[in-house]
């Protein structure tokens, strides 16, 4: 049975007292025994039973002494609990052969000896109470076997004056019952300051490991960071020096020829390429750190995200000799398709990367699930040793790169991937040994086939989700507002461009009413995209029009009302937005939204129809409604 902190706490401070006190009691019991003995040695009643009952508290105040011994020698012999147990057990035998020992004294010829034993008893009861007290069960077990015959045997005795020290030394175990109460409370109390204070300390202790080990961590970061976005920078200047030099020109230096600022024009494109491939790798860790990058689970066939990752990657598998097979599925997965083809793609190219002859396989295993199962990456690559399993998941760090060579990438792919996986709810599993390749493996959730609204592999341009669609732009930068303006009208959308909230609500009271709303995060006037939103929904609320497509865009990393909207399930874009993300989020949206509101008619005309009702809880027939999206 588990025990409770707080109490195992308690448990353990009540056995630091109570066996820190036997060696005192042990002589103590010891004086009482040669008292005793010496007061009744003259006239002894009952000769062997008297050596039996002494001989039993001698044996039992050196029992008491050997369970003190024991603890002390083998402190974790048992729990604290059963240490109070023990000397529960011990106090019952120890005080159990004075107080029964009382009866010697009303079989004695002496009149005064009830009395002094009765004085010797009320003593031993007040060493109980110091010693014990604070134990319910200890003082509990010590104090009827050492003061209940004594009452018993001078309420016996029908004498006024015997009568009346009865009464008195009942009233002395009520009254020290009633101390040993408020001192056990006394006692908790002091246990819970120290506890509480303790975990303080030991809370403390752990916040500063972990700021510490944060800051450590950001160090090498950013001196990882630093090293990688000054390499390219510095071979940038150094080719783009070389160029404007006047010495490398034809008319100066005929070696100069054409072919070689053509090559120097490539090693810059080669450079630019690598830092903005770090600059938005950066910025994904950036995104997910902070809490704002959503999840978009939709109903989708695993079948076209694998096509999407086979011919991103074919060419490049091809151009190293390698085959990249993609193992044929007709699974249907509800998960996001953008953040999985970001795992995936950051896998695929790791495995490209690091194998240099046989092959890589994507694939999909059921694993024993009934809905669902693992996607899996592997490659007969060069693999990873198993005290590097861990190691890899850090940024910057590479197994096969100790020179940082660019080209080899960042070292960002892998904590990206994991960070991923755990924010769509799964966990990345890695097999690996030198020469035998890797296997990396994810799950990913069941999903339904009736809750499919579009296709991962749609063209971007030209489709009909967007023909004919009014969207209203809410943005303070002109270019930015032109700019999408200009991209909406190809794919076929009335536009209707506005500068900031007032002008948007303006747009709206000229009748123009949106199938989406697209809105900047940060506008003038000390306003936000999210303030602006509500009062466009609620305008279009109040006119009937519910269900608009909203979508925030924002340049933002981090920010609390961000991620409160990402919580909320409203759906942000992080700049900069490319028109194929944009296109297929707006798609995706519209389409949803056609989806629900066509569903909800259907669902009216049940009801006005037949009821509706057909299965035997009542549930609409027919309405199988994939969950609520959520952004």
């Amino acid at each position: 049975m588990r025990v409770d902190p707080f109490q195992r706490e308690i448990d353990e401070d009540l056995v630091r007292v109570l066996y820190a006190q036997d060696p005192i009691a042990f002589f103590s019991h010891w004086f009482s025994i040669a008292v005793l003995v010496a007061i009744y040695w003259p006239d002894i009643p009952s000769p062997r039973l008297f050596v039996a009952c002494f001989g039993f508290y001698a044996a039992a105040n050196c029992g008491g002494l050997a369970l003190w011994i024991c603890h002390r020698r083998y402190p974790r012999l048992v729990s604290p609990r059963g240490w109070i147990y023990l000397h529960a057990v011990r106090g019952m035998l120890l005080y159990s052969a004075p107080g029964f020992a009382v009866w010697f004294a009303f079989q004695s010829p002496h009149p005064d000896l009830p009395l002094l034993h009765t004085v010797m008893l009320v003593t031993l009861a007040a060493g109980v109470f110091m010693s014990n007290g604070f134990d319910l069960l200890n003082f509990s077990t010590a104090i009827p076997f050492l003061l209940f015959p004594s009452i018993v045997l001078h309420f016996g005795t029908h004498t006024f004056d015997r009568t009346i020290l009865a009464i008195v030394l009942a009233f002395f175990v009520c009254a020290i019952n009633v101390y040993a109460l408020s001192y056990r409370k006394l006692f908790q109390r002091v246990v819970q300051a120290r506890v509480d204070q303790q975990y303080l300390a030991e809370s403390l202790a752990a916040q500063k490991r972990v700021a510490e080990e944060a800051s450590l961590a950001k160090t090498r970061f950013f001196a990882a960071a630093s090293h990688d976005l000054r390499q390219p920078l510095h071979a940038i200047g150094l080719l783009a020096a070389s160029l404007n030099d006047p010495l490398n020109d034809p008319l100066h230096d005929p070696a100069a020829t054409p072919v070689q600022h053509a090559k120097t024009a490539e090693h810059i494109v080669y450079n630019v390429e690598a830092l903005n491939q770090l600059f938005n790798q950066v910025l994904d860790l950036a995104r997910l750190e902070s809490g704002v990058t959503q999840v978009i689970r939709l109903h989708f066939r695993l079948s076209e995200l694998f096509e999407r990752i086979g011919s991103q990657y074919r060419p490049q598998a091809a151009a190293k000799g390698l085959a990249l097979r993609i193992a044929p599925t007709g699974v249907i997965v509800h998960d996001d398709p953008v953040l999985l083809e970001r795992v995936l793609s950051n896998l695929v190219s790791n495995a490209v990367r690091y194998t240099e002859e046989g092959a890589i396989w994507v694939g999909f295993r059921r694993a024993g699930r009934s809905s669902g199962g693992f996607i899996e990456v592997r490659d007969s690559g060069i693999g990873i040793p198993l005290d590097e399993h861990q190691r890899i998941f850090e940024e910057f760090y590479q197994v096969a790169n100790p020179q940082r060579d660019a080209r080899q990438g960042h070292g960002l792919g892998l904590p990206t991937v994991r960070r991923l996986v755990t924010m769509l709810g799964g966990e990345l599993q890695l097999r690996s040994a030198p020469g035998r390749g890797s296997v990396f493996r994810f799950p990913v959730q069941g999903g339904d086939a009736g809750g499919i609204v579009a296709s991962l592999n749609e063209g971007v341009a030209g489709g009909p989700s967007a023909q004919g669609r009014r969207v209203l732009c809410i943005d303070d930068e002109p270019s930015i507002l032109e700019g999408l303006a200009s991209l909406l009208a190809r794919w076929g959308c009335v536009v209707r461009g506005a500068r900031d909230e007032a002008d948007a609500l303006a747009a709206l009271g000229d009748g123009f009413v949106p199938d989406a709303v697209l809105c900047d995060y940060q506008l003038a006037n000390h306003r936000t995209g999210a303030q602006a939103l509500s009062a466009v929904r609620a305008m279009l609320a109040r006119a009937g029009h519910e269900g608009v497509v909203t979508l925030l865009i924002t340049g933002d990393m981090a920010s609390a009302e961000l991620a409160a909207l990402a919580l909320q399930g409203i759906p942000v874009l992080h700049k900069p937005v490319t028109p194929a993300r944009l296109r297929r989020t707006l798609d995706m949206l519209w389409q949803q939204a056609d989806l629900d509101k066509g569903r909800a008619v259907a669902a009216r005309g049940l009801s006005v129809g037949d009821g509706g009702f057909d299965s035997a809880d009542g549930s609409p027939s027919g309405d199988h409604r994939p969950p609520r999206m959520s952004f």
